[in-house]
């Protein structure tokens, strides 16, 4: 494949050839030409802005990557919005329900990257549309790095002509409470029933809406008040994925080579965070065995919920 003849992923975002998001009208599957994405420098920076991390091994050498590597969650984040290259982002009025992230090795930073994405179901649950899309980024060479599976609502109202189905299976249900910790274990002493050390989160607008594409010119609930007060909320909303992103940098430190040459993570989300609302990411160690299985939830104020997580590391 010639991979500087394929189309730049950010030029395919706006254009003529972009269409209303009409649920009815998606076909099943809808497969997308491959587009190549350059994952820069610049574009490392503005995520690592949005999400608040500031690992050194994104920004150069370390002892513990070798070379300079790419957030293999920022990568997630193009992957998870490849099938709006051909719908229109800014009048999409859904939410992101359920995000399934695999890492399959660390990025290094200076390749570009090939993603192929395929939507692959659609079903009407309790009046509600649904659209799943699968996606993937892999190297010059034919490397896979990320892989993911998202689910997204994206009609509100009853489309007509489709008949109401129960949809994928749900992942397994994870149950509160989780014990508050301001010290975690370490990977290498991972147990049943320990954890890791808390982690507080929060966006405010400006990180929430360089996260959500603003400087593609998507308009949308994370990025306009005006759309988000026609939802019903006060302040814009910060994208479930981050909630996915912040948990992908806590395992990355964590784990470090091990989570992102195999590890996954199941993630349903229960309740949006308005922007400025702080939350902590809190995590409970469910089994150990070939493989560390993670429990978590994102906990906003009142101890409510705003999404749970199953994640899993290979071991050794």
């Amino acid at each position: 494949m010639d991979i500087a003849a394929l189309p730049e992923l950010a030029a395919l975002k706006v254009g003529d050839h972009i269409r209303p998001p009409d649920f009815s009208a998606y076909p099943i599957p809808e497969r997308f030409d491959p587009a190549r994405y350059d994952p820069t420098d610049a574009a490392i920076k503005a995520y690592c802005y949005a999400i608040d991390c500031q690992d050194p091994w994104y920004f150069g050498a370390t002892d513990r990557f070798g070379e300079r590597i790419v957030p293999s969650a920022m990568v997630l984040k193009e992957l998870m919005w490849f099938y709006q290259t051909r719908y229109d982002r800014s009048l999409v009025r859904g939410f992101h329900q359920r995000e399934v992230a695999r890492y399959h090795r660390p990025v290094p930073f200076g390749i570009p990257l090939v993603v192929t994405g395929t939507n692959t179901a659609k079903y009407v649950k309790r009046g509600r549309g649904y659209l799943i899309h699968e996606s993937e980024a892999r190297g010059p060479d034919g490397t896979l790095y990320v892989s993911q599976i998202n689910t997204e609502l994206i009609e509100m109202s009853p489309p007509a002509g489709i008949a109401e189905s129960d949809g994928p299976a749900a992942p397994r249900r994870v149950d509160g409470p989780f014990e508050a910790r301001r010290e975690g274990v370490a990977f290498a002493d991972a147990a049943k029933g320990t954890g890791l050390a808390d982690l507080e989160v929060s966006a405010d607008r400006a990180q929430a809406a360089v996260f959500s594409g603003i400087a593609d010119e998507f308009e949308n609930i994370h990025t306009n008040p005006r759309i988000a007060a026609e939802m019903g909320y006060p302040r814009v909303i910060v994208q479930g994925l981050m909630n996915v992103c912040w948990l992908s940098e806590l395992l990355t430190r964590w784990a470090g080579p091990a989570f992102l040459s195999g590890g996954e993570i199941t993630a349903t989300f229960l309740k949006p965070i308005l922007a400025n609302d702080r939350a902590t990411i809190r995590t409970r160690i469910a089994r150990v065995d070939g493989r560390v299985e993670i429990e978590g939830a994102s906990i906003g104020a009142g101890a409510e919920a705003h999404a749970v997580f199953i994640a899993s590391v290979p071991r050794g």
